[in-house]
């Protein structure tokens, strides 16, 4: 384990002090800026702020006005449940510490705050807001050591929990792997939201033909299933219409999204997905 965490650790240094990551300001979508009024559209106004429902409802357009601030509020959550505990490649547990480890040392590189927790079905782990370097290392030990096995995400608790501390728009970056109900909408609509789906491809392809014993990791159940060709395409089937589902809920709340499995370069696949 410690082995793990000192490779992870080694990896993020170098992809983000080595520069490829870049000011944290632009890297990501949001720019730590607070809603002030909306007015008519001037030439060199930058169209990222036009206000389409104003425009729509005047015939003039018009663009949202914001007051800058000096730090960004950056929420990092791991999703914690059973399934976690997988990866025929690499653990997605080992995943997410990677990503969490990498988030967090970009945003105090460039002295934003920083908010790290596990939460399943209620906070399991909580890290006070800070610029201090001090919580990267906290956010990894904790996410590596940390027994997922048993545990079950909430997302409705979460989105409770997050809007009774937070007081500002804040960047939430969401990792899990997001088998559970999802619906991230009562803090979409006043946050910036990333949703980061970590999966590994045999479970949303299995491969194997025979008679199993399929352990439950969330509750710890436990069923016998004949795997074949058939019965994987219907489980292949039943997780891309799941798939689909998420995918739709993200677009209709502007949510930002990707996947990353456990057979990728992380850095170069979080690079992707936060820059569009």
């Amino acid at each position: 384990m410690q082995q793990v965490a000192k490779e992870i650790l080694l990896r993020a240094k170098k992809d983000v002090f080595s520069g490829n990551l870049g000011n944290i300001n632009t890297f990501f979508k949001g720019d730590g800026l607070d809603f002030s009024e909306i007015k008519e559209y001037s030439y060199g106004d930058d169209v990222r702020k036009i206000n389409w429902k104003s425009t729509a409802k005047s015939n003039e357009l018009k663009i949202n006005i914001f007051n800058e601030e000096r730090e960004l509020n950056i929420i990092i959550a791991f999703m914690v449940s059973g399934s976690i505990n997988f990866g025929s490649v690499k653990l997605k547990q080992d995943i997410i510490a990677e990503i969490l480890t990498i988030l967090s040392f970009s945003a105090t590189k460039n002295e934003n705050r920083v908010w790290g927790m596990l939460f399943s079905d209620k906070m399991e782990k909580f890290f006070e807001p800070t610029r201090n370097e001090s919580i990267v290392y906290d956010i990894l030990d904790e996410s590596i050591k940390f027994d997922c096995l048993g545990k079950k995400t909430d997302f409705k608790a979460f989105c409770d929990f997050i809007n009774g501390v937070l007081r500002r728009k804040s960047l939430i970056f969401i990792i899990g792997d997001f088998w559970e109900d999802v619906d991230l909408s009562m803090i979409s609509h006043k946050n910036e939201v990333y949703a980061l789906i970590v999966r590994d491809r045999f479970e949303e392809n299995p491969t194997l033909n025979g008679e199993f014993e399929l352990i439950e990791p969330n509750n710890f159940t436990s069923n016998e299933f004949i795997l074949n060709k058939d019965v994987a395409k219907n489980y292949n089937d039943l997780v891309k219409a799941k798939d689909n589902k998420l995918k739709e809920h993200f677009l209709k709340h502007q949510i930002v999204y990707g996947k990353i499995y456990t057979d990728e370069d992380v850095f170069m696949r979080l690079s992707e997905i936060i820059k569009g």
